[in-house]
């Protein structure tokens, strides 16, 4: 349960992040971009892929991968 203290500290960072991002759209991007990769790494990670997370950037990047990896966790990757 979240009491009056927890939620005032959030709305605290919440206003600071607010305040802190004016003008770094650009940087904000680039950093939510970099998260891609890890997240479908992650994700597919779950449900017992085999790639690393190399492995996931590349084939986001449309980029050859050294090993054979099999169309299924390619496919699951880009999707």
């Amino acid at each position: 349960m979240i009491n009056k203290d927890i939620k005032q500290k959030i709305n605290d960072l919440k206003k600071q992040y607010d305040t802190l991002k004016i003008g770094k759209g650009s940087l904000l991007a680039m950093l939510a971009e970099a998260e891609i990769p890890e997240s479908v790494y992650n994700s597919n990670a779950i449900e017992n892929s085999t790639l690393t997370i190399e492995e996931t950037e590349k084939i986001l990047l449309e980029l050859e991968v050294a090993r054979k990896v099999s169309a299924r966790e390619v496919y699951e990757a880009k999707n």
